[in-house]
């Protein structure tokens, strides 16, 4: 191999390595979404049950049956009696009207007193630049911000304000968006606090 050739080559090496991490840098940082989030939740619009939401069912006379039951991976509750119901997507008054049918039909109860109580919706989790990232309790009126300040505050290299949110439609796809600050944050959803890029 002549020296000219030998040259390039090295040449080429060099630039290739110098290369693979600067792109590896630029994939490690989740760019912009083409779609931002919502400012204002409806708050009179009926929370959707999901994985991890905790109910709680009171039956009238039956104490044996009442108690409070988690919605598993599967969007599924799994009752005495009637066995599984698949939870997920239905507001609290339709699971309360479908689970009394249930029981009818089922031939357990004929004219079952049903409540359902919604005992603790799904967690919501913040992943990223901030101090303690992982999972928080929801709480109504939840907003980016306020995650933040449960995580512990942005690090140093936080891109402040220029934020993401992983959030699960009624069909069950995620969708990631832009988000601020400000915006509000509804139970399983995700938030991402970029990287700045200096």
């Amino acid at each position: 191999m002549s020296d000219t050739r030998f040259l390039s080559l090295r040449t080429l090496l060099f630039v290739a390595g110098l290369s693979l991490p600067l792109a590896l840098s630029a994939c490690a940082v989740p760019g912009a979404s083409d779609i931002d989030a919502p400012n204002t939740i409806d708050a009179n619009q009926p929370a959707f049950l999901n994985s991890g939401d905790k109910i709680k069912l009171s039956v009238y006379g039956e104490e044996d049956l009442s108690g409070e039951y988690m919605l598993d991976q599967r969007g599924v509750l799994t009752l005495p009696m009637i066995g599984e119901v698949a939870a997920r997507g239905m507001t609290q008054a339709q699971l309360q009207d479908t689970l009394r049918q249930a029981f009818v039909q089922g031939g357990y109860l004929s004219r079952p007193l049903i409540s359902v109580d919604i005992a603790a919706l799904r967690q919501v989790y913040i992943l990223g630049e901030v101090n303690s990232p992982g999972a928080y309790p929801y709480e109504p009126s939840l907003t980016s911000l306020k995650i933040v300040a449960l995580a512990g505050g942005y690090t140093p290299r936080a891109a402040q304000g220029r934020l993401l949110v992983d959030r699960t439609t009624e069909g069950g796809s995620v969708v990631r968006m832009n988000a601020s600050d400000l915006t509000p944050i509804l139970p399983g959803d995700t938030l991402i606090v970029r990287e700045r890029i200096f």
